[in-house]
């Protein structure tokens, strides 16, 4: 088994929608700057030695531009993007393409992890999602209830969903999901074990930033259950430790960063 961290772009927002307390004011600080994250869009692409290619999530697709409603560039612009960050491009670079991938698993649906989506339509490859993610995404699209955060280019009834319904489940030999609620309904973390190195857990947005897990700092605006996510957080401090796992937060640039210099690790 072998992993590799795909960089699917770059948006840069208000570091409250994903703090909880950021900028706030105080009493004695009553107008506190408004500070601005870089926001990585991480995905991974798996070499599984008996399923083929997997892919963990799939960025905001090559049209986010002319699906996304003009408040969702207002708010989370997307101010690193080009052809290299293209999925079909990310896949080539690892020597592959989209009719490679055997499989999709997906930590949530929210546009900017999600868009990539549309490129499996009438394909036939499998997309696993948790139950309650697939639910509340639909509803949403359905009676614009969360407006911009899922879009309906994406949430295609012809695309092969496949549904989790368990709070954990080795989905393939050595890839384990854990449902991990708080930012959404059914938010879904990954564990992969491989050979010659501790396994990676790959929280998608579980955790935006290295300051959600090690600092337990929640999360801000877009934080769905704040208490589901506390539950969260401990389920997956408690799997990392016994695990000694390396930790891939779903937004965070330095942690892209670090595990991005090796092309793949087995």
């Amino acid at each position: 088994m072998r992993i590799r961290f795909l960089d699917l772009g770059e948006l840069t927002v208000d570091e409250a929608w994903f703090i909880e307390g950021a900028s706030v004011s105080t009493l004695s600080q009553p107008n506190p700057p408004s500070v601005r994250r870089r926001v990585k869009l991480i995905g991974a692409l798996i070499e599984h030695p008996s399923e083929g290619v997997i892919l963990f999530e799939a960025g905001p697709g090559a049209n986010f531009r002319a699906h996304w409603p003009e408040v969702m560039h207002e708010l989370f612009p997307m101010t690193s993007y080009s052809e290299a960050n293209r999925l079909e491009a990310q896949l080539e670079k690892a020597g592959y393409r989209l009719k490679d991938v055997s499989a999709v698993v997906m930590g949530h649906l929210h546009v900017d992890h999600a868009g990539g989506l549309e490129a499996f339509k009438k394909t036939g490859v499998p997309i696993y999602v948790h139950e309650s993610e697939l639910k509340y995404a639909f509803y949403a699209v359905a009676t614009k209830e969360d407006f911009g955060a899922y879009l309906p280019y994406y949430l295609d009834p012809q695309l092969n969903w496949k549904a989790v319904h368990e709070a954990e489940l080795e989905l393939f030999e050595g890839i384990t999901v854990y449902h991990t609620p708080g930012h959404t309904p059914g938010t879904m973390s990954m564990k992969v074990e491989l050979k010659r190195l501790e396994p990676f857990i790959l929280t998608t947005d579980t955790f935006f930033f290295k300051e959600n897990f090690y600092d337990e700092r929640g999360q801000g605006w877009l934080i769905r259950d704040r208490m589901a996510w506390w539950r969260s957080l401990r389920k997956i401090k408690n799997l990392a430790a016994r695990n000694r796992a390396h930790l891939i937060f779903g937004h965070d640039p330095d942690i892209f960063a670090e595990y991005s210099k090796e092309e793949f690790y087995d």
